[in-house]
């Protein structure tokens, strides 16, 4: 049973950094949701992290080598501009960038949604 804002282990859960943009990506064939979201990502400038079964890929502005999920500090997580969820495999994929994200970032990204 967790307590509030206590996970399992009695560490304080991080409230979640809230979310400035949502961006669904849907297709019926096998990883083309997660391609596309990645390709777009790349397109607008960022950075995906490496796939990790059942886990968030973390995404930040710029060219980075972001590791899995479980090998990312809690210091390292904080960091990141957004994070990629869902089925690779079926979709959907969500992208979800925060408001912590830098400027540059956000207007990367509106750029590359109105082309």
């Amino acid at each position: 049973m967790e307590h509030a804002g206590l996970a399992k282990h009695g560490r304080r859960r991080r409230q979640a950094a809230p979310v400035s943009t949502i961006i669904t990506f849907q297709d019926p064939r096998e990883f083309a949701a997660e391609d596309r979201a990645r390709s777009f990502l790349e397109a607008a400038g960022f950075s995906v992290g490496r796939e990790q079964a059942h886990a968030p890929r973390g995404i930040l502005f710029g060219s980075y080598d972001i590791q899995k999920w479980r090998n990312l500090s809690a210091a390292h997580r904080e960091a990141l501009h957004g994070v990629m969820t869902g089925n690779g495999r079926t979709g959907p994929v969500k992208v979800e960038i925060f408001d912590t994200a830098p400027d540059a970032a956000k207007a990367a990204l509106a750029n590359c949604e109105a082309a």
